[in-house]
């Protein structure tokens, strides 16, 4: 996801130093080079954000839709396995979960649910980015001081904090209609909609409207606080872990030349250690947003129901299809984010800006 600030306060203040368009530059640098550019003064007199910070947004974005659009199928199936735990109902394999929404086509189905997050990626990264970035400045002011693990762990937590402001309505819609696709398995003879679905959403849209309607704003904020102990450790440690390895593997070599493979090996490696740490809370989250009809009185009501009619497992339920997950998301978050990155250097640039005023003067 992110690294820490090491560049000089010298290299800040020469555009020249930028790599050049066609250079890969590591997604794990888009915070270290957005914090480090603010009040640096750039070629047109104005902030120093303009350019390069702007294109690495637009890059990140894109770069996260894509991620967004391969991962969503795996949690879509992760979501099926959470809240399908008894009775003929049952979804505990992979198989069933693939079997359940792959019947339903890729509307209705595969990518059901996905709009709110491919939609909004973008805000929630900036968000989840500046906040990190600034608990950075805030733990360590020195620019030219690199951060200590526990700052890293600290600031991922304070951004993991700030996002669920805008990420927990986004889950509540995508769990919700996530959750409304029928439970068709192969030795199953279930059809059409579960009996517990009193409306079947069309779209985010109509789903939010009706949870407005039928529960308030509080009914978009169910979970809130599982998602808080879920996500702000599982923030810390991912960058945390990701920090550690892909400063590991550049130090020792294991990697190419533009750190491409550290990278994607970190940050994958780092998805699936956060994952594995709260799964218990994801799976309780789940079923709480998706809890509709009020059966759960709160978190430790539905812990303690869960459990109690699907045994302690049931708590790592889809912890598989989620470390299948993160490889292939954390790929093509890198190669989308580096190749729309360096197009947009190419076309517009900090260093062509510059040589530009310069032929003009």
């Amino acid at each position: 996801m992110t690294s820490s600030h090491s560049i000089t306060k010298d290299l800040l203040t020469d555009f020249s130093q930028f790599p050049e368009p066609d250079h890969h530059i590591d997604v794990g640098q888009w915070v270290r080079k957005n914090r480090n550019l603010e009040g640096v003064p750039s070629v047109d007199g104005s902030n120093g954000r303009c350019s390069m910070a702007f294109n690495e947004y637009i890059a990140g974005a894109v770069g996260g839709m894509a991620g967004v659009l391969v991962g969503h199928p795996f949690d879509t199936m992760k979501l099926q396995m959470q809240i399908r735990t008894v009775g003929e109902h049952n979804v505990s394999k992979i198989s069933e979960a693939w079997s359940c929404i792959s019947s339903q086509g890729l509307k209705k189905g595969i990518f059901r649910g996905m709009m709110f997050p491919f939609c909004s990626y973008g805000v929630v990264n900036s968000l989840l980015f500046g906040v990190y970035g600034k608990a950075l400045d805030y733990l360590e002011p020195d620019m030219t001081v690199k951060p200590s693990y526990f700052q890293v762990y600290t600031a991922g937590c304070m951004a993991g904090t700030a996002q669920l402001v805008l990420a927990c309505p986004m889950e509540v819609v995508k769990c919700t209609l996530q959750a409304q696709i029928p439970v068709i398995k192969p030795s199953s003879v279930l059809h059409g909609k579960p009996a517990e679905i009193k409306h079947y959403h069309s779209g985010p849209l109509e789903c939010t409207k009706d949870i407005l309607r039928r529960e308030g704003i509080r009914g978009l904020y169910k979970g809130l606080m599982t998602m808080f102990f879920r996500d702000v450790p599982s923030f810390g440690l991912y960058l945390l872990v990701y920090e550690w390895l892909h400063q590991h593997m550049i130090r020792t070599e294991y990697s190419d030349g533009h750190g491409i493979i550290a990278a994607i090996f970190s940050g994958g490696t780092a998805g699936c250690v956060s994952w594995a740490a709260i799964m218990p809370f994801d799976v309780i989250k789940s079923r709480l947003q998706v809890d509709h009809s009020l059966r759960y009185k709160g978190f430790m009501d539905c812990l303690i129901n869960t459990v109690k009619k699907s045994g302690i497992s049931v708590l790592y339920r889809g912890t598989m299809v989620t470390m299948l997950r993160a490889f292939p998301v954390n790929a093509i978050t890198f190669v989308v984010y580096s190749q729309v990155l360096r197009e947009l250097n190419i076309i517009y640039s900090p260093r062509k800006k510059e040589k530009q005023e310069k032929n003009v003067s």
